[in-house]
């Protein structure tokens, strides 16, 4: 298993909780797709600009799409090698695993 991929088996290990037990609904994995490709992509497009990718991500206004897009930025921050598709993947899977008990 490469550096990447042993990295990204342990950020997915941690992103699950108490709401990654049943299984998510079409529109919560629809939200999490958008939300998690396109922070993914602005991260993607500052770490290439040399930018601070924190200052590219334009924050949501729900707290836990909010959390899903600081997860993604300390991930990148800690591991800048992640590829974009790695970054939406690790977003995606913490977006489901953390979504709110009533969505």
């Amino acid at each position: 298993m490469g550096k990447s991929a042993g990295l990204l088996a342990i950020l997915l290990a941690l992103g699950t909780g108490p709401a990654a037990a049943g299984e998510a609904s079409e529109a919560v994995k629809r939200t999490c797709r958008s939300v998690s490709a396109q922070t993914a992509r602005t991260i993607a497009l500052a770490l290439r600009a040399n930018i601070d990718p924190a200052t590219q991500v334009k924050k949501v206004p729900d707290s836990w799409l909010e959390g899903v897009q600081a997860h993604m930025l300390l991930a990148a921050s800690r591991a800048p090698h992640l590829t974009e598709e790695e970054l939406a993947s690790l977003g995606y899977s913490h977006c489901v695993a953390r979504r709110p008990s009533d969505r």
